[in-house]
């Protein structure tokens, strides 16, 4: 399949942003995403498009690489805990790990013929991304982290946390039969304010600003997770679920850094790049 065979452009015209629809799309999710950071697109690839991809991914299931099983809400972002003297406060935000329990399946072990690649790497997605942005956008370059498949099974979840890059999109190729809802707290910090008192509160499940999105099979998911802070509640049920993470970034060339290759896919990381 083409990447024009994988969309389904009846209801996403990304193939005609310049037209009336395609600009009511584009303002829709600029609309959805200044309201609350985030926007869903139920349907966004064809019934048959989302059958390969699904196939496909369980297909490459035994090279997943399962990862840190806990981490703080900052991952490992040690600069950042360097500027606080939270020593005497062990409750902290920084110190506070939860649990994490999923796999991985890295961008290098995607072949470049399946349709989640043709997918990532098509010029229409990057295009609408930028036309949404108002920035150009662009795909990220690490061999590693530029396109992942995330796998939970049964009682796998993923911790609060944030990410690293302004948008997150995600697209879920097989829901858990209960659970693995998606909870968020939209803009919870800023660039001048981490607002570590309401990330506590999330941490301690008191906080009334959290949100929930209930993804389902084949549809697209535009977050703004840098600053929204969020988690996967715990998947239930024999079905394991299935999320594509497609790594986009407004800037040109980014690369993850080694160390966290490591962490998150395993020694052959290392060993690969030490032999380079």
């Amino acid at each position: 399949m083409k990447p024009i065979d994988l969309i389904n452009l009846d209801l996403y015209p990304l193939d005609r942003l310049e037209t009336p629809a395609g600009h009511k799309l584009v303002t829709s999710i600029r609309d959805s995403l200044e309201l609350d950071g985030s926007c869903t697109l139920p349907d966004f690839v064809t019934a048959n498009a989302l059958q390969a991809m699904r196939s496909q991914a369980i297909s490459l299931a035994d090279k997943a690489y399962s990862g840190p099983t806990s981490a703080s809400p900052y991952f490992f972002n040690y600069d950042l805990e360097k500027e606080l003297d939270i020593d005497v406060d062990r409750k902290h935000p920084l110190r506070r790990k939860g649990k994490r329990n999923l796999r991985q399946i890295a961008a290098d072990l995607i072949p470049g013929d399946h349709l989640l690649s043709v997918l990532y790497c098509s010029d229409l997605m990057t295009q609408f991304l930028s036309r949404v942005l108002d920035k150009e956008v662009f795909r990220n370059q690490d061999k590693y982290q530029s396109l992942n498949i995330s796998l939970q099974n049964e009682g796998g979840c993923q911790q609060w946390h944030f990410d690293t890059g302004d948008m997150v999109t995600t697209l879920l190729l097989q829901s858990s039969e209960s659970g693995g809802i998606f909870e968020y707290y939209p803009r919870i910090r800023s660039e001048d304010d981490e607002n570590f008192e309401e990330v506590r509160k999330v941490l301690d499940g008191i906080s009334n600003r959290v949100k929930q999105l209930h993804l389902r099979p084949g549809m697209l998911s535009l977050f703004q997770g840098r600053n929204s802070i969020h988690r996967v509640t715990e998947i239930r049920g024999s079905t394991c679920r299935i999320q594509a993470i497609l790594g986009y970034a407004t800037s040109p060339n980014v690369v993850g850094s080694t160390k966290s290759s490591i962490l998150h896919y395993g020694p052959r990381v290392a060993l690969r790049e030490n032999t380079r």
